[in-house]
């Protein structure tokens, strides 16, 4: 497997791990469900349930059977299906193909989140012939990187994907902050596609912005902690001004892609948005490692969808 293999098998399969775990808040209820393999469970309101009928988090995927993606490898999909019709990134066919995928009609059965549906209204009532690229959400949540691995991919290396991953990223996430955070994303996924550790591409991060350096600064003071210590210390939540941090903690700490993907889940919260750009990088950087790598038996878990395999 070469490492944009890895990249888009790594983010599509620690995704649907996380699924049927996704926004559980409780990581002892987690440890109590599912112990130490909490990968690929099926969704189940009963786990979601704390004594006396309590909510220990919101149960979003009843439906779903274990392997398949959330809404957040959804929305890769859908960049990935423009990518491959288009052949290139173009901010209208993505958009498009957005709407395709998560409008009345379209093709993703489930729970659809805050900021998707916030973007259709906008483009539903955007005038006619107006650009539907330009109807990203005022919002900086993780749905902000989960489309671009596909895009990463595709694009790597060019002078021009700079601005592909901002306009990408603005077309869901209108947002200076989650622009910023697209990009380091994408300066991170680069360094583990060019062969860089996963910490060395945590510290890819530093330069985009004082927030991001300063958030880069905080997580990686803390490599000598769990990363679900850490990341309830920080928040769990779908901000990515909480999340971004986790993700660069887990990165530092991660010995192969498993353990850091159960590390993940088993830390609760938003695990399925944090997981796509942490599976990208991991998939990346572990690519080729038959222990380190993106398990076989976690890649028979899933299915990948023609257009994803048409970027390998």
């Amino acid at each position: 497997m070469d490492r944009k293999t890895g990249a888009l098998l790594g983010a599509l399969t620690a995704d649907a791990a996380a699924m049927g775990l996704h926004w559980l808040y409780d990581q002892r209820r987690i440890e109590e469900v599912a112990g130490a393999a909490p990968e690929f469970r099926a969704p189940n309101a009963a786990d979601f349930t704390g004594p006396e009928g309590k909510p220990l988090g919101y149960f979003a995927h009843g439906g779903k059977r274990a392997g398949e993606p959330s809404h957040y490898g959804a929305q890769m999909l859908a960049m990935a299906t423009s990518l491959a019709r288009a052949g290139a990134y173009d901010a209208e066919d993505y958009a498009r193909a957005f709407r395709e995928a998560f409008g009345a009609g379209g093709g993703w059965t489930g729970y659809i989140d805050r900021p998707t549906r916030a973007v259709l209204v906008s483009m539903d009532g955007a005038a006619e012939g107006a650009p539907l690229s330009a109807c990203g959400a005022d919002d900086a949540q993780l749905p902000a990187l989960s489309k671009l691995p596909p895009l990463l991919v595709r694009h790597h290396g060019e002078a021009a994907l700079p601005g592909m991953v901002e306009s990408a990223v603005r077309v869901t996430n209108d947002r200076d902050d989650a622009a910023e955070w697209g990009a380091a994303f994408a300066a991170m996924l680069a360094a583990a596609i060019e062969g860089a550790a996963p910490a060395d591409c945590a510290a890819a991060a530093r330069g985009i912005s004082a927030r991001i350096d300063a958030q880069a600064e905080a997580a990686l003071a803390r490599r000598g902690e769990t990363p679900e210590a850490v990341a309830a210390d920080f928040g769990l939540h779908c901000q990515l001004e909480v999340a971004f941090p986790v993700i660069l903690q887990m990165l530092a700490t991660a010995a192969d892609f498993a353990s850091a993907a159960q590390a993940n889940i088993r830390a609760g919260g938003d695990s399925c948005g944090r997981a796509i750009p942490l599976g990208a990088i991991l998939g990346a950087s572990f690519a080729g490692d038959g222990a380190r790598g993106v398990p076989a038996g976690w890649l028979s878990r899933v299915s990948v969808p023609g257009a994803l395999a048409a970027l390998f």
